[in-house]
């Protein structure tokens, strides 16, 4: 009767470990949204997020090609969720989130991603007629938000003289445009620009 239930144990712990053991296999492509192309020569590192746990634990790192795709295998692993971090110098860093039970044994699973180039815009604001009663409104109409180096997105005020620049981040061959107004007058409106990659552009506002 013991031997019974002794091997009983041991086929259900091997069953155990085998429902649990596996390797997953995930691949994607990262694409250039600034540019419209695949993203070669970017870093892409897989990280883990145990169950019950916000701390994550680095798996691989691999480098996309001129296709820009990636590839990882790695061991199954009873987790939270894993963790893709996209990164390239002059491109804003991307994290994606998979969860762990989108993941499948046995198939690919296939994750894509995007990021865009960096750029930035000079905010060339100049008031040609200063008197010491000028107020000038402005806030950001289209533009990069909600990121560490983005600029304020609320509205500004510019009062007096004013001959002044601001810089501002933006994704690459994309618009920045902002909304002003000139207190007690009819001067407002809407300028833009689309800021080009890697580079800084100017957006000239005159009042």
């Amino acid at each position: 009767m013991k031997l019974f239930a002794i091997l009983s144990l041991l086929l259900f712990l091997a069953s155990a470990c085998k429902k649990g053991a596996g390797t997953f296999e995930l691949e994607g492509q990262v694409m250039d949204e600034s540019f419209a192309v695949p993203l070669e020569g970017a870093t892409v590192e897989l990280f883990r997020v145990a169950a019950g746990s916000n701390q994550m634990s680095y798996i691989a790192s691999t480098t996309t090609k001129s296709d820009g795709k990636y590839a990882f295998s790695f061991p199954r692993t009873r987790s939270e969720a894993y963790i893709l971090k996209v990164s390239k110098n002059m491109y804003f860093e991307e994290t994606v989130s998979i969860n762990y039970d989108d993941l499948e044994l046995n198939t690919t699973n296939i994750v894509n991603c995007s990021t865009r180039a960096k750029s930035w815009i000079q905010l060339r604001i100049i008031n040609n007629n200063p008197n010491i009663n000028d107020h000038l409104q402005f806030i950001r109409q289209q533009g990069k938000s909600n990121c560490e180096e983005c600029c304020e997105g609320g509205m500004q005020h510019l009062y007096g003289a004013v001959d002044t620049s601001i810089y501002c981040i933006n994704d690459g061959n994309f618009p920045y445009a902002i909304e002003y107004a000139v207190y007690n007058s009819s001067n407002s409106g809407i300028v833009s620009e689309v800021t080009s990659p890697f580079d800084t552009t100017v957006l000239l506002l005159n009042y």
